[in-house]
């Protein structure tokens, strides 16, 4: 193990040290200070407690105080550590807990921001005597820790929030031994002196830390202690009595036996072949080590931009041009215009709902309409009052004319499943329930219902429909604390009962599609509505087990919402996270279709039944121009990619959610309209998306191409802006309604222009269609008007007429069988151009 290190220095301050060092291997080791590493050349491998990390050339990393941590290092490699003093922070910041996002995403803005920084401060610190630079040290120094803890520090109550979710009781108790060790490791530490503090008997504790941690009380302070004194060893010139003391042994003896009992080595053998002499950077010493090293970091400092990264200023747009030649056409299928979420069966009577869904329909012309809770408490449709259970079917037979009637065919989830309001991620209340029924119950009401569908709309009716059989109580998360507790609690008795966790669900299955494939033999049958954000990694189980079963289903359906679920340590779940993948959509698919495979499955129809950019519905995102390209985006990304039959936007109407808090004119709902019927940058975005033809010509990372029947030919083209990783920082939904367009990677404009090559020459028709901030966004004209709440019914009517995108039409003569379409975009716009051939 060598450790060639360029040089190590602190600033006055004794805020930060920074070493840049090559070539390390280290023990694992632990202190008070926050480290950042940052490789400059070559690979590193780090270690974070039972985590590893592969680091290559610009990647950066953070790891928290009193972490465990160790390096593993190629023999030509160059990286720089920077030590944030714990103490001085936290002074500073009037914070006594500093816990620090770990992962940075090493290609976004915010790392290109401290890789600047770190850079910025290595030209200083390589001159720094010649220029008498100090105050530029302290000000960059400054600068360092101000982005990491504006950007990257979990704020207090995102730590008192993450310590409410932690399992109770015995894990609590763990937690503050843990902790009381970590504070204390130097002191001469006792058994008995750690019970008493937390008022339990040394023989209990004893046999409870063993039990919990897998190691004796005495070998896991020794390995704290152990940690830091390895930290000490190569960071620090102290006699190894004083290193050995200072870390809570009791002698130089007791060092040296641990530390050999560990690492197989004397400290004294470590020291030697881990450290160098630490030169500073201006030393003539001749030491070749240093100075090659030193070679090397001028060299990368001089290769590198002088100028700091600016935040966020709009920058002139570089043309992309995309030449695009008329070759072999495919035809795709359109899936996503083919379902569309309702919502809950019940306030589907509502006549405020069922205007808007005709209004939608009249435009949009889905095909399919999914709703659930048919069979809910609030439908009437048991009658118990006799002996014998009757059933009254008025109210299905109501929601279903009016459907049928609005050519609108019913996909219909049954189920227990409720009707749920997701606030946040996090926070979520439910409105309406089912009440439990038996398997018997089910099947009676099961197959009663479908005698009287295919009595009153014939059965040629009934089997164009489709029936989702929802797995219940695995993809919500009830509200509350307790509720999320025993939520997790059950997702983790279910993963304890593999292989059979899913064999209820089978019963219940396979009850429905015999009744089904009885009355009405070709009706779909199909489920189970899987959460990819939830159950994942459940999938490849669910398929293989239900490839051996005798009723096999006519079609997958899962969730598809871009959420991560969090765990601790010990991989249990702790709460959902928004992800910060833009392409998590795309990603999600490609696992289904590999399932599929692995399970020779891979000729199952797949529908995606629900998907948004959230499952909230107090988002103002969801009221933005941002959700519209993030809809065409995902939607162009899969395009003639993934066998998806159709997917199903989650949903119609914000009247889904209106409640005691929807008070407000706007309130950050799901749905394609408002409460009040104006059309959301959302809607438009399906209507341009409808514009699309059937064949297509050419897709690229920011437009797609098609064409339809004779000269026909579409452009529909966007700007889509993924969030600036503060985004992840702070709890869904927190940000203000005037700071939405605050929180993403940049705000460059796209200036593009597409060459289409092949097609016949004569005079074209050119309509070009904008849907941006300024043109059909509802929470922009909003805040224009004024944000007020108490909108009335001649203001609600004036945002209804100006809430649409803009539109213009030219006429080209096209004479070399070629024609280019420009536009520059700002973020988060989409551009359609439809060109028609009048004639040659």
């Amino acid at each position: 193990m060598t450790n060639k290190q360029a040089f190590q220095s602190s600033n006055d301050s004794n805020l930060i040290t920074l070493s840049v060092i090559s070539n390390q291997t280290s023990l694992e080791h632990a202190h008070r200070d926050i480290e950042l590493v940052y490789v400059i050349k070559g690979q590193l491998q780090v270690k974070i407690s039972n985590e590893q990390y592969q680091m290559s050339q610009s990647d950066i990393l953070l790891i928290n105080s009193n972490e465990f941590h160790s390096f593993q290092s190629d023999k030509d490699n160059l990286f720089v550590i920077i030590h944030l003093n714990y103490t001085e922070l936290s002074s500073h910041l009037t914070q006594r807990s500093l816990v620090f996002h770990r992962e940075i995403n090493n290609h976004g803005y915010l790392s290109q921001e401290i890789k600047s920084t770190i850079e910025e401060l290595l030209q200083i610190y390589i001159k720094r005597k010649q220029n008498n630079a100090e105050l530029e040290i302290l000000e960059k120094a400054y600068k360092l820790s101000s982005i990491l803890t504006s950007r990257l520090l979990k704020n207090k109550e995102h730590l008192e929030f993450e310590n409410q979710m932690s399992t109770k009781g015995q894990n609590d108790r763990l937690t503050d031994i843990l902790e009381y060790i970590q504070v204390n490791f130097s002191e001469p530490l006792t058994l008995d002196e750690v019970a008493s503090t937390h008022f339990i008997s040394s023989p209990y504790l004893s046999k409870f830390f063993k039990k919990r941690t897998g190691k004796t009380f005495s070998q896991y302070l020794n390995e704290v202690r152990l940690a830091h004194a390895v930290n000490e060893l190569t960071n620090s010139v102290k006699p190894l009595t004083r290193v050995a003391l200072d870390n809570g042994f009791p002698n130089l003896s007791a060092f040296n036996r641990v530390f050999k009992e560990y690492y197989k080595q004397k400290p004294l053998d470590y020291r030697k072949k881990n450290t160098l002499d630490k030169v500073e950077v201006d030393s003539q010493e001749d030491n070749q080590d240093t100075r090659a090293a030193l070679v090397e970091l001028e060299q990368y400092l001089e290769n590198i931009p002088k100028a700091p990264i600016q935040a966020k200023v709009e920058t002139p747009a570089k043309e992309q041009k995309q030449i695009i030649k008329m070759g072999k056409m495919n035809a795709f299928m359109k899936y996503w215009n083919k379902l569309i979420n309702v919502g809950y069966a019940k306030d589907l009577l509502n006549s405020d709902m069922q205007e808007q869904i005709i209004f939608l329909q009249n435009e949009l012309g889905f095909k399919y309409a999914r709703f659930w809770g048919i069979f809910g408490d609030d439908m009437l449709v048991e009658d118990r009052s006799e002996d014998k259970v009757s059933y009254n079917f008025t109210n299905t037979n109501k929601l279903l004319d009016f459907l049928v009637k609005n050519n609108l065919k019913p996909f219909i989830e049954l189920g227990p499943k409720p009707k749920i309001l997701s606030k946040t991620i996090e926070d979520s209340f439910i409105i309406q329930t089912i009440s439990n029924k038996t398997l018997e119950e089910w099947g009676n009401i099961a197959r009663a219902f479908l005698l009287q569908c295919v009595d009153r709309f014939g059965i040629e009716e009934v089997e164009t429909w489709y029936f989702e059989i929802w797995r219940p109580n695995m993809n919500f998360v009830v509200p509350g604390e307790q509720g999320r507790r025993e939520f997790l609690e059950n997702i983790n008795n279910n993963i304890l009962k593999e292989p059979n966790q899913f064999e209820e669900y089978y019963k219940v299955f396979s009850m429905f599609k015999k009744i089904a494939n009885e009355l009405v033999p070709s009706a779909k049958v199909g489920g189970c509505g899987l959460s990819m954000n939830l159950e994942g990694d459940k999938l490849d189980l669910l398929l293989m087990q239900w490839k051996k079963e005798k009723i096999q289903p006519d079609f997958l359906s899962i969730y598809l919402y871009p959420i991560e679920l969090e765990t601790d340590k010990n991989h249990i779940p702790i709460r959902n996270l928004q992800s910060s993948n833009p392409n998590y959509i795309n990603q999600k698919l490609n696992q289904v279709k590999k399932s599929l495979i692995m399970a020779e499955m891979e000729e199952l129809e797949l529908n995606v039944t629900e998907w948004n950019l959230s499952i909230s519905n107090r988002n103002f995102l969801n009221d933005s121009c941002y959700k519209a390209t993030y809809l065409v985006k995902n939607i162009i990304d899969n395009l003639a990619q993934h066998k998806i039959n159709m997917i199903g936007y989650w949903l119609t109407s914000d009247l889904f959610s209106d409640y005691r808090d929807s008070k407000n004119f706007l309130y950050g709902g799901a749905g394609l309209l408002t409460k009040n019927g104006i059309k959301k940058p959302s809607y438009h975005a399906f209507v341009l998306l409808k514009q699309l033809g059937e064949i297509l010509v050419s897709k690229g990372e920011n437009y797609v191409v098609t064409k339809k029947s004779g000269d026909r030919y579409q452009l529909l083209c966007f700007n889509y802006k993924h969030f600036d990783f503060s985004y992840y920082l702070h709890p869904e939904g927190s940000m203000g309604i005037k700071q939405q367009n605050d929180i993403f990677e940049d705000t460059d404009l796209l200036d593009l222009s597409v060459e289409i090559q092949g097609i016949k020459n004569g005079k074209y028709r050119i309509k070009e269609i904008k849907l941006n901030r300024k043109h059909g966004s509802v929470l922009d004209e909003w805040l224009k008007f004024g944000g007020v709440e108490d909108m009335k019914p001649d203001e609600i009517k004036y945002l209804k007429e100006i809430c649409i995108p803009s539109m213009n039409v030219k006429h080209n003569l096209v004479e070399d069988n070629r024609i280019e379409l420009k536009g520059k975009l700002n973020p988060h716009e989409i551009r359609l151009f439809e060109l028609n051939l009048l004639f040659e």
